[in-house]
Protein backbone atom coordinates (compact mmCIF):
# COMPACT_ATOMS: atom_id res chain seq x y z
CA UNK A 1 0.00 0.00 0.00
CA UNK A 2 3.09 2.14 1.13
CA UNK A 3 3.84 2.21 -2.86
CA UNK A 4 0.48 3.19 -3.98
CA UNK A 5 0.48 5.76 -1.36
CA UNK A 6 3.50 7.20 -3.13
CA UNK A 7 2.35 7.09 -6.35
CA UNK A 8 -0.58 9.41 -5.49
CA UNK A 9 1.17 11.57 -4.08
CA UNK A 10 3.52 11.61 -7.04
CA UNK A 11 0.24 12.47 -9.50
CA UNK A 12 -0.70 15.14 -6.72
CA UNK A 13 2.43 16.50 -7.13
CA UNK A 14 3.56 16.16 -10.77
CA UNK A 15 0.29 16.41 -12.87
CA UNK A 16 -2.37 18.14 -10.59
CA UNK A 17 0.21 20.47 -9.51
CA UNK A 18 -1.63 20.67 -6.00
CA UNK A 19 -0.82 22.94 -3.15
CA UNK A 20 2.39 21.80 -0.83
CA UNK A 21 -0.65 21.90 2.04
CA UNK A 22 -2.81 19.90 0.65
CA UNK A 23 -0.44 17.23 -1.03
CA UNK A 24 0.91 17.04 3.19
CA UNK A 25 -2.91 16.76 4.28
CA UNK A 26 -3.63 13.84 1.89
CA UNK A 27 -0.32 11.80 2.63
CA UNK A 28 -1.11 11.98 6.82
CA UNK A 29 -4.47 10.97 5.87
CA UNK A 30 -3.17 8.07 4.10
CA UNK A 31 -0.65 6.79 5.76
CA UNK A 32 -2.85 6.84 8.48
CA UNK A 33 -5.11 4.42 7.17
CA UNK A 34 -2.81 2.50 5.73
CA UNK A 35 -1.17 1.64 9.61
CA UNK A 36 -4.67 0.78 11.09
CA UNK A 37 -5.28 -1.54 7.92
CA UNK A 38 -1.76 -3.38 8.76
CA UNK A 39 -2.49 -3.35 12.64
CA UNK A 40 -6.23 -5.81 11.20
CA UNK A 41 -3.71 -7.86 8.51
CA UNK A 42 -4.13 -5.86 5.27
CA UNK A 43 -1.20 -4.48 3.58
CA UNK A 44 -2.17 -4.19 0.04
CA UNK A 45 -4.78 -1.45 -1.64
CA UNK A 46 -7.03 -4.38 -3.31
CA UNK A 47 -7.08 -6.17 -0.52
CA UNK A 48 -9.34 -2.87 1.80
CA UNK A 49 -12.89 -3.39 1.51
CA UNK A 50 -16.03 -1.40 2.31
CA UNK A 51 -16.44 -2.80 5.58
CA UNK A 52 -12.91 -1.97 6.13
CA UNK A 53 -13.02 1.53 5.46
CA UNK A 54 -16.53 1.70 7.46
CA UNK A 55 -14.99 -0.06 10.16
CA UNK A 56 -12.13 2.70 10.29
CA UNK A 57 -14.30 5.76 9.95
CA UNK A 58 -15.72 4.26 13.58
CA UNK A 59 -12.88 4.04 14.87
CA UNK A 60 -12.04 7.64 14.21
CA UNK A 61 -15.29 8.71 15.62
CA UNK A 62 -14.66 6.55 18.84
CA UNK A 63 -11.37 7.60 19.17
CA UNK A 64 -13.02 11.09 19.32
CA UNK A 65 -11.44 12.76 15.90
CA UNK A 66 -14.03 15.80 14.74
CA UNK A 67 -16.31 15.68 12.35
CA UNK A 68 -14.61 17.80 10.19
CA UNK A 69 -11.25 15.69 10.53
CA UNK A 70 -13.54 12.58 9.24
CA UNK A 71 -14.92 14.41 6.52
CA UNK A 72 -11.55 15.44 5.44
CA UNK A 73 -10.08 11.93 5.53
CA UNK A 74 -13.28 10.54 3.75
CA UNK A 75 -12.92 12.96 1.12
CA UNK A 76 -8.88 11.96 1.05
CA UNK A 77 -9.69 7.75 0.65
CA UNK A 78 -12.24 8.99 -2.12
CA UNK A 79 -9.88 10.33 -4.12
CA UNK A 80 -7.41 7.71 -3.26
CA UNK A 81 -9.28 4.91 -4.56
CA UNK A 82 -10.57 6.79 -7.27
CA UNK A 83 -7.04 7.20 -8.36
CA UNK A 84 -6.12 3.33 -7.85
CA UNK A 85 -9.34 2.43 -9.69
CA UNK A 86 -8.33 4.32 -12.96
CA UNK A 87 -4.78 2.94 -12.71
CA UNK A 88 -6.23 -0.36 -12.65
CA UNK A 89 -5.10 -1.18 -9.24
CA UNK A 90 -8.26 -2.01 -7.72
CA UNK A 91 -10.80 -3.43 -9.58
CA UNK A 92 -14.06 -1.47 -7.21
CA UNK A 93 -14.40 1.54 -5.26
CA UNK A 94 -14.49 0.83 -2.07
CA UNK A 95 -14.87 3.98 -0.49
CA UNK A 96 -17.85 4.86 -2.58
CA UNK A 97 -20.66 4.22 0.17
CA UNK A 98 -18.66 6.27 2.21
CA UNK A 99 -20.79 9.11 3.99
CA UNK A 100 -18.72 11.68 5.44
CA UNK A 101 -20.52 12.93 8.72
CA UNK A 102 -22.30 16.34 9.04
CA UNK A 103 -20.08 19.43 9.98
CA UNK A 104 -21.78 22.02 11.73
CA UNK A 105 -21.45 25.08 10.54
CA UNK A 106 -20.60 28.26 13.16
CA UNK A 107 -22.97 31.33 12.05
CA UNK A 108 -20.55 33.99 10.00
CA UNK A 109 -21.54 37.22 10.19
CA UNK A 110 -21.32 38.80 6.85
CA UNK A 111 -19.62 42.08 6.03
CA UNK A 112 -21.69 45.93 5.68
CA UNK A 113 -21.58 48.09 3.13
CA UNK A 114 -19.48 50.39 5.54
CA UNK A 115 -17.33 46.85 5.68
CA UNK A 116 -16.78 46.80 2.27
CA UNK A 117 -15.88 50.22 1.36
CA UNK A 118 -13.23 49.92 4.40
CA UNK A 119 -11.19 46.97 2.50
CA UNK A 120 -11.65 49.01 -0.83
CA UNK A 121 -10.26 52.04 0.88
CA UNK A 122 -6.98 50.05 2.12
CA UNK A 123 -4.23 51.85 0.18
CA UNK A 124 -2.14 49.02 -1.87
CA UNK A 125 1.91 49.75 -2.23
CA UNK A 126 3.88 47.29 -3.12
CA UNK A 127 3.26 43.62 -4.48
CA UNK A 128 2.10 41.59 -1.89
CA UNK A 129 -0.28 44.34 -0.78
CA UNK A 130 -1.69 44.82 -4.65
CA UNK A 131 -2.33 41.02 -4.33
CA UNK A 132 -3.82 40.82 -1.35
CA UNK A 133 -6.36 43.90 -2.47
CA UNK A 134 -7.15 41.90 -5.28
CA UNK A 135 -7.82 39.11 -3.66
CA UNK A 136 -10.13 40.56 -1.06
CA UNK A 137 -11.88 42.07 -3.22
CA UNK A 138 -12.60 39.37 -5.26
CA UNK A 139 -13.79 36.90 -2.70
CA UNK A 140 -16.00 39.73 -2.04
CA UNK A 141 -17.84 39.38 -4.97
CA UNK A 142 -19.08 35.57 -3.95
CA UNK A 143 -15.52 33.44 -5.27
CA UNK A 144 -14.66 31.06 -2.90
CA UNK A 145 -11.10 30.66 -1.30
CA UNK A 146 -10.88 27.33 -3.01
CA UNK A 147 -11.75 29.38 -6.44
CA UNK A 148 -8.85 32.03 -5.64
CA UNK A 149 -6.01 29.42 -5.84
CA UNK A 150 -7.21 28.04 -8.60
CA UNK A 151 -8.05 30.96 -10.89
CA UNK A 152 -5.36 31.09 -13.49
CA UNK A 153 -4.24 34.00 -15.66
CA UNK A 154 -6.31 33.00 -19.11
CA UNK A 155 -9.07 32.65 -16.49
CA UNK A 156 -9.49 36.67 -16.59
CA UNK A 157 -11.34 38.89 -18.93
CA UNK A 158 -11.12 42.00 -17.60
CA UNK A 159 -12.16 44.04 -21.03
CA UNK A 160 -15.21 42.22 -20.81
CA UNK A 161 -15.54 42.14 -16.94
CA UNK A 162 -15.31 38.51 -15.98
CA UNK A 163 -13.48 35.84 -14.06
CA UNK A 164 -13.75 31.66 -15.41
CA UNK A 165 -14.08 29.71 -12.24
CA UNK A 166 -13.14 25.63 -13.18
CA UNK A 167 -14.19 23.26 -10.58
CA UNK A 168 -13.42 19.68 -11.59
CA UNK A 169 -16.71 19.35 -13.40
CA UNK A 170 -18.03 22.46 -14.52
CA UNK A 171 -17.29 26.20 -14.17
CA UNK A 172 -18.98 29.12 -13.97
CA UNK A 173 -18.25 32.96 -15.02
CA UNK A 174 -18.58 35.37 -12.52
CA UNK A 175 -18.99 39.14 -13.57
CA UNK A 176 -16.67 41.42 -11.84
CA UNK A 177 -17.10 45.60 -11.24
CA UNK A 178 -14.98 48.29 -11.89
CA UNK A 179 -13.08 48.44 -8.48
CA UNK A 180 -11.91 44.51 -8.95
CA UNK A 181 -11.53 45.12 -12.40
CA UNK A 182 -8.63 47.81 -11.24
CA UNK A 183 -7.37 46.16 -8.73
CA UNK A 184 -6.43 42.79 -10.78
CA UNK A 185 -5.04 45.16 -13.60
CA UNK A 186 -2.87 46.65 -11.31
CA UNK A 187 -1.51 43.41 -9.32
CA UNK A 188 -0.58 41.62 -12.57
CA UNK A 189 1.02 44.69 -14.40
CA UNK A 190 2.69 45.83 -11.06
CA UNK A 191 3.27 43.22 -8.70
CA UNK A 192 2.93 39.55 -9.87
CA UNK A 193 6.29 39.51 -12.20
CA UNK A 194 8.13 40.78 -8.48
CA UNK A 195 6.49 37.84 -6.49
CA UNK A 196 7.24 35.40 -9.33
CA UNK A 197 10.98 36.13 -8.92
CA UNK A 198 11.36 34.81 -12.59
CA UNK A 199 9.45 31.78 -11.55
CA UNK A 200 6.77 30.46 -14.39
CA UNK A 201 3.34 29.82 -12.88
CA UNK A 202 -0.10 30.15 -14.46
CA UNK A 203 -1.73 30.98 -10.99
CA UNK A 204 -3.24 34.23 -10.83
CA UNK A 205 -2.33 34.68 -7.25
CA UNK A 206 0.62 33.35 -6.46
CA UNK A 207 3.03 33.32 -2.55
CA UNK A 208 6.19 35.44 -2.33
CA UNK A 209 8.33 32.61 -3.51
CA UNK A 210 6.64 32.80 -6.93
CA UNK A 211 4.50 29.21 -5.89
CA UNK A 212 0.68 28.35 -5.35
CA UNK A 213 -1.14 29.62 -2.15
CA UNK A 214 -2.65 27.41 0.05
CA UNK A 215 -6.04 27.62 1.72
CA UNK A 216 -4.51 28.48 4.97
CA UNK A 217 -2.63 31.00 3.06
CA UNK A 218 -5.55 32.73 1.41
CA UNK A 219 -7.26 32.64 5.04
CA UNK A 220 -4.23 34.30 6.61
CA UNK A 221 -4.28 37.14 3.79
CA UNK A 222 -7.50 37.87 4.29
CA UNK A 223 -7.64 38.32 8.27
CA UNK A 224 -4.18 40.37 7.97
CA UNK A 225 -6.45 42.55 5.24
CA UNK A 226 -9.02 42.72 7.54
CA UNK A 227 -6.97 43.98 10.37
CA UNK A 228 -5.67 46.79 7.98
CA UNK A 229 -9.44 47.85 7.28
CA UNK A 230 -10.07 47.85 11.02
CA UNK A 231 -12.06 44.92 10.66
CA UNK A 232 -11.70 42.14 12.90
CA UNK A 233 -11.50 38.41 12.21
CA UNK A 234 -11.88 39.11 8.78
CA UNK A 235 -12.90 35.55 6.88
CA UNK A 236 -13.16 34.44 3.58
CA UNK A 237 -17.03 33.00 4.09
CA UNK A 238 -17.74 36.53 5.48
CA UNK A 239 -16.16 38.09 2.16
CA UNK A 240 -19.01 35.99 0.47
CA UNK A 241 -21.91 37.18 2.43
CA UNK A 242 -22.20 41.23 2.14
CA UNK A 243 -24.95 42.19 4.16
CA UNK A 244 -27.77 44.48 2.95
Amino acid sequence: MQGDIRNFVEYLVCVRNAATNTVVSYERDLRKMSGYMAEQGICKSESVTATALNDYVLYLEKNGMSTATISRTIATLRRFFDFLCKQGRCKGDPSELLKAPRVERKNVRGVTKDELQQLKDVDAAGPKQLRDRAMVLSMSQGIRASEVIGLTIPDMNLEMGFLLLRGERRFRTVPIDGCLVDALRRYVSEGRDSLLKGKKNDALFVNCNGGGLSRQGVWKVVKYYGQRAGIQELTPDALRMPLG
